[in-house]
């Protein structure tokens, strides 16, 4: 039997950029194998769902941890069902369970909120040895269920939330991801296939001091913590020892701390590593200085969250920036040779057919490589959610197909899906149109361009 097996069920043949291996999960099998227990991944991104219950069922799992999000709330769920009867703790952790724990407790028997690597320490110490599962901090179960000796009973709907747990201020402490544990085969194919070298992700830093309406931050939450340059470039080389060509930094705005940046490029440099990387990155921190020093480190992409071309729009997201600080900042990683990235929000509460046509338009007049626009999707415990609350429709995640543009609206906006949906479209063909062009677009396309302005307009 395996004491621990962790799975991250994500079920999707989707070409996302950003298809990585659980790094959560690889952190906390790496410490909880520190601790002596037999511990496994199963990563469903690449196996079809009976193909993963058969190799959690194959390694015979004693506690059964699955993380999850809004978008794999159901498989979470189904996973907890279908081994009910044979596991003998079943854990929940991840965004969702933290910020909705009440949506797992009944399935779940424990439920872990925030970083987890000292609390599953925690549950499992208190699972072995039969303790009180109330007395570890961090978590979430049913009122009543605090028994470790054997399941669970879930006898009543009253949530028994536990002391918060404190966020872990030295991750230098913590040890490096069990990497051994992934499918890096199957990843290193998905990014050669797709994109032309194999890429992975790691973390130098955890926390985001910004406050954007629509942003979730449970698990790192606002305070912001990074480990040292040298620890960071150690990792980088432990990462190459699995074939990796390319590494990207999944922090949520890597060079906010610039002194780091720097130290981490001075650091590849000097030990002569022959690796790209890139990063997120906010357009109010780049500049023409700073994009020439991550480059010469290595810097290959930077993706920007520039979200709308109107500033009020902006200010209404409390998103802190403004549009000259994206142009400048797009063109300064162009102009050292990185390519670069855009996130746009078409929709948003208090947009009018003005301020998403400015969006439309600054989106595709930029030099960006790759953009992706989504409609507002409220996630609980941001502002955003806050309000719209009385406009929902449903808090459940409605998966998209393919695209972006297929993601669906879960609330009642000024505007129709198909609207937007035909927005986001005209994005994409401008943006085409433009690279395809050059000067041209201004004979072809811009005709084209003022036509679709007029259909958006008249679209309810």
């Amino acid at each position: 039997m395996t004491d621990l097996v962790l799975v991250f069920p994500y079920f999707n043949d989707d070409t996302s950029f950003f298809k990585f291996p659980p790094l959560g999960l690889g952190c906390l099998a790496s410490v909880v194998r520190e601790e002596g227990y037999s511990v496994d991944i199963v990563d469903c991104t690449f196996l079809q769902k009976e193909e993963a219950i058969s190799r959690i069922r194959g390694l015979k799992p004693r506690a059964l941890g699955v993380f999850s999000m809004l978008s794999m709330r159901d498989t979470a769920l189904m996973f907890a069902r279908e081994f009910k009867e044979e596991c003998e703790l079943l854990i929940a952790g991840g965004p969702q369970p933290t910020v909705s724990p009440e949506k797992y407790v009944n399935d779940f028997d424990i439920v872990g909120m925030g970083e987890c690597e000292n609390t599953i320490l925690d549950i499992m110490h208190t699972f072995e040895n039969g303790n009180d599962y109330s007395k570890v901090n961090g978590i979430a179960f049913n009122q009543g269920s605090t028994s470790s000796s054997g399941s669970l009973l879930q006898i009543t709907n009253q949530i028994h939330r536990t002391e918060p747990r404190e966020r872990i201020k030295d991750l230098e402490n913590l040890p490096f991801p069990a990497r051994d544990l992934f499918d890096h085969s199957s990843y290193q194919r998905y990014y050669r296939e797709h994109y032309g070298a194999t890429m992975t992700h790691m973390m130098c830093s955890r926390g985001c001091p910004f406050s954007c309406n629509f942003c979730s931050k449970p698990i790192f939450g606002s305070i912001y913590r990074h480990r040292s340059a040298k620890n960071i470039v150690d990792e980088i080389e432990d990462i190459q020892t699995y074939g990796y060509e390319r590494v990207w930094f999944s922090d949520d705005i890597f060079p906010i701390n610039k002194k780091l940046v720097e130290d981490v490029s001075s650091e590849i440099i000097q030990r002569g590593l022959d690796v790209e990387w890139g990063c997120l990155c906010r357009s109010d921190l780049m500049n023409a200085e700073l994009s020439q020093k991550m480059k010469r480190g290595g810097c290959f992409q930077v993706f920007f969250g520039l979200e709308s071309g109107n500033n009020e729009v902006l200010k209404m997201m409390n998103k802190a920036i403004t549009v000259e600080q994206s142009k400048l900042a797009v063109n300064s990683c162009v102009k050292a040779g990185i390519k670069v990235g855009g996130f746009f929000i078409l929709g948003y509460p208090g947009e009018n057919n003005e301020t998403m046509l400015e969006t439309i338009k600054f989106a595709s007049s930029l030099p960006l490589d790759y953009f992706s626009f989504t409609v507002p999707y409220p996630i609980p415990g941001t502002k955003l959610y806050e309000s719209v609350l009385g406009k929902m429709v449903t808090d459940e995640w409605v998966k998209p197909k393919g695209e972006a543009v297929d993601q669906k609206l879960i609330w009642v906006s000024d505007f129709s899906e198909r609207k937007l949906k035909f927005g986001i479209r005209k994005a994409r063909l401008q943006a085409s149109m433009r690279k395809k062009l050059g000067l041209g677009y201004y004979l072809a396309g811009k005709p084209i361009e003022v036509v679709t302005d007029q259909i958006f307009k008249m679209m309810k």
